[in-house]
């Protein structure tokens, strides 16, 4: 996730919408936070996750099962699309719809896993109109020294699912 923050490139004032409220949404959720986001967006279908989102700074989270995210995108920007974008469910879906959220020369970050076989079909002159980067994440081993020294400063114990060894086969 600190790499994920690293190449979305989140500044002080920058708005922020996150799809997937996981490990990983709600890791890159608080780093977008302490690196300055000034307003978040977080959508996560389950409730739970979206009151974590909310204790982890979140201003807004959406349910996309039964809310309008664009709707509601739009009315927190106030039309202008967000400056970041990270998609962290690996539902393709969800990683061309950030394109539409995104405002003009915003930078898109799908860090979520996808499917090999998968075509977005991307609109080419959209994104050239709106001067948008896409960025994906796979891992880098030279931003692990500094997550090692950011972890302290995180909220993981709510990340944190302990089952007995005996369940471990379930």
């Amino acid at each position: 996730t600190v790499h994920t923050i690293d190449i979305a490139k989140v500044k002080v004032g920058d708005s922020v919408i996150i799809t997937g409220g996981g490990p990983i949404g709600l890791l890159t959720l608080q780093l977008a936070v302490k690196a300055g986001a000034a307003k978040v967006l977080l959508s996560e279908p389950i409730a739970e996750k979206r009151e974590l989102a909310k204790r982890f700074g979140a201003d807004v989270t959406v349910d996309p099962l039964h809310e309008d995210l664009l709707a509601i995108s739009n009315k927190f920007t106030d039309r202008r699309g967000f400056n970041v974008c990270i998609e962290a469910t690996g539902i393709p879906a969800l990683a061309r719809q950030l394109i539409l959220l995104s405002e003009r020369c915003g930078s898109i970050v799908w860090a979520g896993v996808y499917p090999g076989n998968i075509d977005l079909g991307v609109p080419i002159f959209y994104m050239y109109s709106k001067e948008l980067s896409v960025h994906s994440v796979k891992l880098a081993p030279y931003s692990f020294p500094r997550a090692l020294q950011i972890l302290p400063k995180l909220d993981l114990k709510p990340l944190i699912t302990v089952y007995p060894l005996e369940d471990a086969l379930k």
